[in-house]
């Protein structure tokens, strides 16, 4: 997958062995060691207390709606490390990002756009015909890594957080797998007119 080949190019700079972008597994044993993972890189992530509990994760997980990817290293003793985390819920033909965290010590490095450009071509493969997600107006750095994945502003939620500030609705068509290779994936996932739209969007702040 080109996104993973990206991923590994990005963390092998850094010295730091990638075993993968791979889904969280949905059954068996190890669900709640996985999203015992995913809590403390959420806390990590969103101070004070991160977003989700374990509890909520291990739901998330195990759902059949959801579409948990995450990114993962390894370290000198073998041990995996989970550095970044894609969350996703599909209801009919739409698929909606609800949760996305990479570490901070390794952010600006493509780790991020690497989770969402792989989860819209697997949402897509899938039979998703939209990818939709709200972020925070001011968070030009997730908006501008959300446009190049391709998603584009379609709206504006006025004072739709705690604190007042208002949420941009980021939207993307997904277009259907063409002979079972998916359209995204041969064009690289991340298209320029979403990167243009969201800069549009912000010199109009």
């Amino acid at each position: 997958m080109l996104h993973m080949l990206h991923l590994l190019a990005v963390l092998s700079a850094s010295d730091m062995p990638l075993s993968g972008l791979r889904a969280f597994p949905s059954a068996g044993a190890t669900v709640a060691a996985h999203a015992a993972a995913a809590r403390a890189l959420d806390r990590v992530c969103y101070p004070k207390d991160g977003m989700w509990s374990a509890a909520q994760f291990e739901e998330e997980i195990r759902s059949p709606r959801t579409a948990a990817l995450g990114a993962w290293t390894v370290g000198d003793s073998g041990d995996e490390a989970l550095v970044g985390m894609c969350f996703t819920s599909t209801v009919l033909d739409e698929a909606s990002l609800t949760s996305l965290a990479v570490h901070p010590r390794l952010r600006r490095r493509g780790i991020g756009e690497a989770l969402v450009c792989e989860s819209m071509a697997r949402a897509q493969a899938a039979g998703a015909a939209h990818f939709l997600l709200e972020v925070r107006s001011g968070n030009e750095a997730a908006l501008r890594l959300y446009g190049r994945c391709g998603l584009t502003v379609a709206g504006r939620r006025p004072r739709y957080y705690r604190d007042g500030e208002d949420a941009l609705l980021l939207s993307a068509s997904l277009p259907a797998e063409v002979g079972g290779a998916s359209p995204m994936r041969r064009a690289g996932g991340c298209l320029s007119e979403g990167a243009r739209g969201v800069e549009r969007a912000l010199s109009n702040k």
